[in-house]
């Protein structure tokens, strides 16, 4: 069975892309312009590609700066609060943590440090630092509580107990296991009270987190599944009663053979497979769909990676 056009196909392909241009005109998209969603669209060839394209763009979820700022406060006033009300540190800071960073060094020491998902190695276009930026900037947190992971040890030499990991995005958790080992954290947490609090968390994500840092305590403001997948069964986004998410993956792999993206082969639906068309304004994770973000030959992105 092949992707199809449905009927009326043509007129919601009109109405999203108007959507769309109301929504960047309206600043809720802030870092798109027309221009680039216009160039988007222009890799379609074909009417039934560009109602895919369309598909595409119905289920894609942009946080804008606004939004990421929303999802932070979430963390800080719900999440973290009722974690710590459930599982209290015991013997430590009993106070709000978003008080305590904000306090200032002239003060008592909060006894918590933030600490962004970052290896040493990692290049500056990271999100992890473009995201500690944020918290610094719009939730006043102190910078002088928060470290770079590499110095978690040198603070557990001088009396914390409390870290509080801070990420944009926990997709596979491939890439926050690989963080965890590189700096050791099973051994350099041991006997402390340590939180993990991307903004955005896969179900997928927090089963591996929880399995490679034992003890390790993990909040998101938001929670994803297997629903949000664009090619999953539980996805709606291809519910049209004449295509299926089945049919429509196998007609994405079609567009991949003909854009050439200059990635893994097993990246091609998002790494993991997650096939997610999730973005904040500051970063894309590489578990979406690589026509939304990568350039490939005779493709343009919509979004930066």
């Amino acid at each position: 069975m092949a992707f199809v056009l449905p009927k009326d196909g043509e007129i919601f392909v009109d109405q999203v892309l108007q959507r769309c241009r109301n929504l960047i005109s309206s600043g809720i998209w802030d870092l798109l312009i027309p221009v680039r969603l216009d160039t988007w669209m222009k890799n379609f060839a074909s009417d039934t590609e560009r109602y895919f394209g369309a598909c595409v763009l119905d289920g894609l979820i942009y946080r804008s700066e606004g939004q990421t700022v929303a999802l932070m406060e979430q963390v800080f006033q719900r999440m973290l609060p009722d974690l710590l009300r459930r599982c209290p540190v015991p013997g430590g800071p009993s106070a709000s943590w978003l008080e305590l960073l904000r306090s200032p060094i002239v003060g008592p020491d909060p006894l918590v440090r933030v600490v962004p998902v970052i290896r040493w190695d990692d290049p500056p276009a990271k999100s992890g630092p473009a995201l500690a930026r944020l918290y610094r900037r719009r939730l006043l947190l102190n910078q002088e509580w928060m470290i770079w992971p590499w110095l978690i040890d040198h603070s557990r030499a001088v009396g914390i107990k409390c870290f509080l990991f801070i990420d944009d995005f926990l997709g596979t958790g491939e890439q926050f296991c690989d963080f965890a080992r590189y700096f050791k954290l099973s051994a350099s947490l041991r006997d402390c009270y340590a939180v993990y609090a991307p903004l955005v968390a896969h179900k997928t994500g927090v089963a591996e987190a929880e399995k490679c840092v034992p003890g390790l305590r993990i909040v998101a403001a938001e929670v994803i599944d297997d629903s949000y997948s664009l090619f999953s069964d539980e996805s709606p986004w291809f519910g049209d009663g004449v295509n299926s998410s089945r049919v429509a993956r196998a007609f994405y792999e079609e567009l991949l053979a003909r854009a050439q993206f200059p990635i893994k082969r097993e990246a091609l639906r998002g790494y993991g497979k997650l096939s997610l068309a999730y973005a904040f304004s500051h970063a894309t994770p590489d578990n979406c769909l690589p026509i939304i973000w990568s350039e490939g030959r005779d493709w343009k992105p919509l979004l930066e990676r």
